[in-house]
C-alpha cells in the first residue's frame, strides 16, 4: 500500500473529542458530492457568500481534475454568473494535466507545470474562494504536488487563502482532494473482498476494483472524503478505508450528489447542504475480526445527516435541523424484517433503509442488506439499533421527508450466496 502522509484531527464520538490537531486554518469547505445542479442555490449561493459575497468574492478555478478543462471551467463560471457573481470576478487558474479536444489550437496538457509559477501563485493568493473541478483526482494531485508529494507554489497559496478566511470548494474529485488521506479508487465489493491495493489503472478504477488510497490535500482535518456516495453505493469502500486508517483516521465522510457537506474552521462545524444527505462511518470502535477477501467487522458507527443538520466537533454535538423531532417512541414504521437487496428492495439505499426501516420503524431493531457476485461470494451488513442510536424527522419541503440517523450500529460478516433456478 502506498504510505500516507499524516495529518492532525479531532476525533468525533457522538462524536466525542479526543482532540489531536484541529482546524488548520480560519477558512470554510464547500465540499460537494459531485452531479451539482446548476439550480442548485443553496450550494452555489453558499460558495459566493463565503467567499464575500457578489460584489467582494474573487474566485479561482482549478480545472486539473478534468479531462475537458476549459470546457467544464466554462460551464461553473455560467452556474456562479447564474447565481449572481460577476463573470469579470472569476478567473481559471491554468493547471491542467489533459488536452481539451473541444479548443484546437490551445493545448491544456501543457499547463502541467504552471503550478510552480510565481505569478500564478499570487493570482491565486489574490482570491477569496478556489473551486477544483470534478474529473479524475489523481490529476489534480498530480498538478499541485511535487515528485515528493509537497505542495507546489500555486498549492502553498491556496493553502494560504484557506488559513486567511476564504473558502475552498470542489466537486466529485475536487470533494476527494480535501482530505489526508484520498479515496482514488474502488468499489465497494472490491474494497470488500480485494482491499487495499497498489495499482490505480486510470478513471476505470473508480468505478471497480479494490480500494486505492493516495494522498490529498488535508485540508479537511477530521476523515477521509468520499462522493458520489449514495448513486455509487460507496459505503463499503468508505468502511475499509477509515478500517485501513483506524489509528489516525477512523472517521469517513461520504457525501451525496448535489449535496455539500460545509465546513468552517471556525467555530470548528459541518452542516449539510443540497438534495441528499451525508454519511459518516465512525470505526473508532470497530473491530476488524478478518481482512479481504473475507473481510468481517463488528461496532462501527454510522450516521446519516440531512440537509440543515449540522455537527459541532469542538463541542462533540449534534444540531438536527430546526423543527425535526426525535423518532423515537414515536416511530412511523411497523415493518418487522425490513431488508434491501437489489432495486427492487423496499427503501434499498442507505439513507432509506436506516431512517424509513430503522430508526423510525418500531417493529424492529436491525435491518440487513447484502452484496454479492456471480460467484456467490458475499457479504452481510447487519445494520441495528442500541441505547446509542436516535433518529429525528421533519418535513422541510411541502412533504418532503429529511430524516437524521444518528449511531447506527453496523456489523459486516462474509456470506457464501446461492441462487437456483425453480
Amino acid at each position: 500500500m502506498h504510505k500516507l502522509l499524516i495529518f492532525c484531527w479531532m476525533a468525533i464520538m457522538s462524536f466525542s473529542a479526543m482532540a489531536q490537531g484541529g482546524p488548520t486554518g480560519r477558512g470554510s469547505l464547500v465540499i460537494v458530492g459531485g452531479a451539482l445542479a446548476s439550480s442548485n442555490a443553496d450550494v452555489i449561493g453558499r460558495f459566493i457568500a463565503l467567499a464575500g459575497g457578489p460584489d467582494s468574492a474573487r474566485v479561482g478555478i482549478v480545472p486539473a481534475a478534468s479531462g475537458r478543462p476549459e470546457k467544464y471551467a466554462r460551464l461553473f463560471i455560467e452556474d456562479l454568473e447564474r447565481h449572481g457573481l460577476p463573470r469579470g470576478r472569476v478567473v481559471v487558474l491554468p493547471i491542467a494535466v489533459a488536452d481539451d479536444p473541444g479548443t484546437p489550437g490551445n493545448d491544456e496538457a501543457a499547463w502541467r507545470d504552471n503550478a510552480d509559477r510565481a505569478e500564478l501563485a499570487e493570482q491565486a493568493r489574490a482570491c477569496t474562494g478556489i473551486w477544483f473541478l470534478g474529473g479524475d483526482q489523481t490529476r489534480t494531485t498530480a498538478a499541485l504536488l511535487d515528485g515528493q508529494g509537497r505542495p507546489r507554489a500555486v498549492l502553498e497559496a491556496i493553502a494560504e487563502v484557506y488559513r486567511e478566511g476564504g473558502v475552498l470548494g470542489g466537486t466529485s474529485a475536487g470533494a476527494a482532494i480535501m482530505s489526508q488521506v484520498m479515496i482514488a479508487g474502488g468499489d465497494s465489493f472490491g474494497a470488500l473482498s480485494l482491499g487495499v491495493v497498489d495499482e490505480y489503472e486510470g478513471t476505470g478504477s473508480q468505478e471497480e476494483g479494490g480500494l486505492y488510497l493516495t494522498q490529498g490535500f488535508g485540508f479537511f482535518p477530521h476523515g477521509i472524503i468520499d462522493q458520489h456516495f449514495d448513486r455509487k453505493a460507496r459505503l463499503g469502500r468508505l468502511v475499509v478505508a477509515c478500517l485501513a486508517h483506524q489509528a489516525d483516521f477512523p472517521l469517513g465522510f461520504g457525501i451525496d450528489e448535489n449535496t455539500a457537506l460545509v465546513y468552517r474552521a471556525e467555530p470548528d462545524e459541518l452542516e449539510v447542504l443540497g438534495a441528499g444527505s451525508v454519511t459518516v462511518v465512525d470505526a473508532r470502535r470497530a473491530r476488524l475480526e478478518a481482512p479481504a477477501p473475507a473481510t468481517s467487522a463488528r461496532g462501527l458507527r454510522v450516521s446519516v445527516l440531512g440537509a440543515g443538520d449540522r455537527y459541532s466537533f469542538a463541542r462533540g454535538l449534534l444540531i438536527p435541523q430546526a423543527g425535526k423531532s426525535p423518532t423515537r417512541g414515536q416511530e412511523f414504521g411497523a415493518v418487522s424484517s425490513p431488508l434491501a437487496t437489489g432495486v427492487m428492495s423496499n427503501n434499498g439505499s442507505l439513507r432509506h433503509l436506516l431512517t424509513y426501516n430503522l430508526v423510525d420503524n418500531a417493529a424492529s431493531d436491525s435491518a440487513r442488506s447484502y452484496l454479492f457476485d456471480a460467484t456467490g461470494l458475499g457479504f452481510e451488513l447487519n445494520f441495528h439499533k442500541d441505547v446509542e442510536t436516535l433518529g429525528y424527522w421533519g418535513y422541510t419541503d411541502g412533504l418532503l421527508d429529511n430524516y437524521t440517523a444518528w449511531q447506527v450500529l453496523l456489523d459486516i460478516r462474509p456470506v457464501r450466496v446461492g441462487v437456483e433456478g425453480r
